[in-house]
């Protein structure tokens, strides 16, 4: 934890507008990596992702959202789908090669 400082304060207050998502969500910034991350301090390890932007604007307050851990059957939901959806494109992409290479 040494590496990290806590973000309090901050130009478009996400560290304060995140409690709206979960009181318990806190922003660090990563001195070794140089990116945001999300810690909820309720739980041990707190972490929870590193924000995939360079600054904290409303997307910050979005990803969290997004990512919220209450989310998890949602996300796995759109996972499940979106596998079924490149297994079902394989298997088409199969027949008609198979059906291509048959000269009936």
């Amino acid at each position: 934890m040494d590496r990290l400082i806590e973000i309090t304060d901050d130009l478009f207050d996400v560290s304060s507008r995140i409690k709206s998502v979960d009181e318990n969500y806190k922003i660090y910034f990563n001195r070794g990596t140089r990116r945001y991350e999300l810690h909820d301090s309720s739980k041990s390890p707190s972490f929870q992702a590193v924000f995939p932007y360079a600054s904290l604007d409303k997307r910050a307050i979005d990803y969290a959202r997004q990512t919220a851990v209450k989310n998890k059957d949602k996300i796995l939901a759109e996972i499940d789908a979106h596998n079924a959806r490149l297994e079902k494109q394989r298997q088409d992409e199969l027949i008609q090669k198979v059906m291509g290479g048959l000269r009936l």
